[in-house]
């Protein structure tokens, strides 16, 4: 899954004392829960019978599609019409996790696994994002280890979808992307939070969105076993 990234030169984490740089986060944030109840709406637009067995009967469209929303929304995150690409792109991205949410309550304690899964993604970002905070570090230096460790991981699922077929790799790969995605989360938290202003809010909202989004469906896949 590519990712949009932006190279800027950091400034001191003292700033976001200023109010001009509380308000930008606080327009940070409130894309980022715009954005999940958006995704959330389109759950359930996704849930109704005619757009999920349309969404569900084209996994590999789905698939390329979720590639160039990705790719489209991070070039226009930054253009004139940027809030409208973002809430665009979160409902698209909720309409495509409808089968996933369908399937996961279609079985014996869905909806539990599902508000579990939901619970151990909100208190998760919200620690390391209390730890970015406080600790004020600077994980800029994690962004090559976690793109190369996210491209593995999605060789290492198409391997095993078409050819491997592996229980232990199928088991395995979810609880690696929890780690990767929570690193997702603390190296995009230090850059935002170090180049406060420079990233376009939208932006920002985008990349967090995307690390929580793939956080959520990770714990879902590691909960939900049968």
């Amino acid at each position: 899954m590519q990712r949009g990234r932006f190279q800027l030169t950091a400034v001191p984490l003292s700033i976001v004392d200023n109010p001009a740089q509380v308000a930008y986060l606080r327009k940070v944030l409130g894309y980022l829960l715009i954005g999940l109840l958006v995704a959330a709406a389109g759950t359930q637009v996704g849930m109704m019978p005619p757009v999920l067995a349309l969404v569900a009967g084209h996994p590999f469209i789905g698939m390329f599609g979720m590639i160039g929303l990705i790719m489209w929304a991070t070039t226009a995150s930054t253009g004139p019409r940027a809030g409208t690409a973002y809430y665009v792109f979160t409902f698209a991205m909720g309409l495509l996790m409808a089968p996933i949410i369908f399937v996961t309550l279609s079985r014996f304690n869905g909806l539990q696994t599902l508000a579990m899964a939901g619970g151990i993604t909100v208190v998760n970002t919200l620690a390391l994002s209390a730890y970015a905070w406080i600790s004020k570090r600077d994980f800029s230096f994690m962004g090559g280890f976690l793109i190369t460790g996210l491209i593995t991981m999605i060789v290492a699922q198409l391997l095993n979808a078409f050819w491997l077929h592996s229980p232990l790799l199928e088991s395995v790969v979810p609880m690696i992307l929890i780690l990767l995605f929570n690193g997702f989360i603390l190296y995009d938290l230090s850059r935002i939070l170090n180049n406060a202003r420079s990233i376009p809010p939208t932006a920002a909202a985008l990349m967090l969105f995307l690390d929580i989004f793939n956080l959520f469906l990770a714990w879902l896949r590691v909960l939900d076993r049968d």
